[in-house]
């Protein structure tokens, strides 16, 4: 018995997947009783396909997902299309089927040599539908609102607040997220120690910083371009060696792996405040100097900010807008 079921390929490049997209596969699955995205990739791009294909699966995931991989590169004529990509199509679709993409003349053409049929959308009055994947890889900071929410982690940037206790790193984070209209991810350890108590070891760690990695990952989604997190594995890091006298191995490899745009280290002029969360209130300096010597040796971008309260901030701030002006 023939298969009656409407099948339909929706195809791109899907880097990233803007809106636009989003449009166009929910249409499509709408459209037809069988849908798959094909990520048309290559190997000159510059997001791999199989983060191409993730975001894809947590966009759709319900829906089938290939990647084909072309061989060459031929995206100078639009009528010009690699074996791998209409062998793969054709598979796909059979003799008949639907193709639906946001490359109108590309799909058509293919769509006209595969005898199946090409879908023409208009996007006109679909907002933010004329933002390109280009422009989005250019600016995508410019473009955010084009982003749907499983891709803005891999755009947004992360800001560290960083240095010694008792200098004000919480009440800064909150105030530069207030500022940029986004969110401050609170430091993991404060909550953890308030309920765990102060005695913690090398398990505790591990979860302190695992709880700080996940506090941060969830929030990304929802930050408005840039994402201000209190602590980050490189401060577990170096509370674990102080407080504990070792460093797990797990740690040590999250800190060396996880990457900040930035970091803001607070200095120690300002008056120590003692918290259950606290512990060295004689030895500031010398984890101000550890600190340092941690960003300097990892060369992770860093400034350092000290001053009245006022001075801090407009000195974050100041970092903070260079960094989002240049690429990353």
């Amino acid at each position: 018995m023939p298969d009656s079921k409407r099948k339909a390929v929706v195809l791109g490049d899907f880097s990233p997947p803007t809106v636009a997209v989003q449009y166009i596969a929910d249409v499509a699955r709408r459209f037809a009783d069988e849908v798959t995205l094909v990520v048309d990739a290559h190997r000159q791009d510059t997001i791999t396909a199989p983060q191409r294909a993730a975001w894809l699966k947590e966009l759709f995931p319900d829906t089938a997902v290939r990647v084909i991989t072309s061989s060459d590169w031929h995206k100078s004529d639009p009528a010009d299309f690699s074996e791998e990509l209409t062998k793969g199509v054709r598979r796909i679709l059979g003799k008949k089927g639907l193709l639906f993409s946001l490359e109108a003349q590309r799909a058509g053409a293919l769509a006209a040599q595969l005898g199946v049929t090409y879908v023409p959308l208009d996007l006109g009055g679909i907002a933010l539908a004329s933002v390109s994947e280009a422009a989005v890889r250019k600016e995508p900071l410019a473009h955010w609102h084009a982003l749907p929410e499983c891709v803005r982690p891999y755009f947004v940037r992360r800001v560290c607040i960083f240095g010694p206790e008792s200098t004000g790193k919480s009440t800064l984070a909150k105030r530069l997220a207030q500022h940029y209209q986004t969110l401050a991810v609170p430091e993991f350890a404060k909550a953890y120690i308030e309920t765990m108590g102060r005695d913690i070891g090398s398990k505790d760690m591990v979860t302190i910083a695992r709880g700080q990695i996940a506090s941060e990952d969830a929030a990304a989604p929802l930050a408005n371009r840039v994402l201000f997190c209190d602590s980050d594995p490189v401060t577990t890091y170096i509370w674990s060696g102080r407080l504990v006298g070792k460093v797990p191995a797990w740690l040590r490899q999250a800190a060396d792996r996880r990457r900040y745009d930035l970091y803001i280290v607070t200095d120690i002029d300002v008056p120590y405040v003692d918290d259950v969360h606290r512990y060295i209130p004689k030895e500031r300096q010398i984890f101000l100097d550890r600190c340092l010597l941690e960003l300097q040796s990892r060369k992770r971008r860093f400034v350092q900010i000290k001053g009245g309260w006022d001075e801090r901030f407009d000195a974050a701030v100041k970092a903070v807008d260079e960094m989002l002006s240049q690429p990353r």
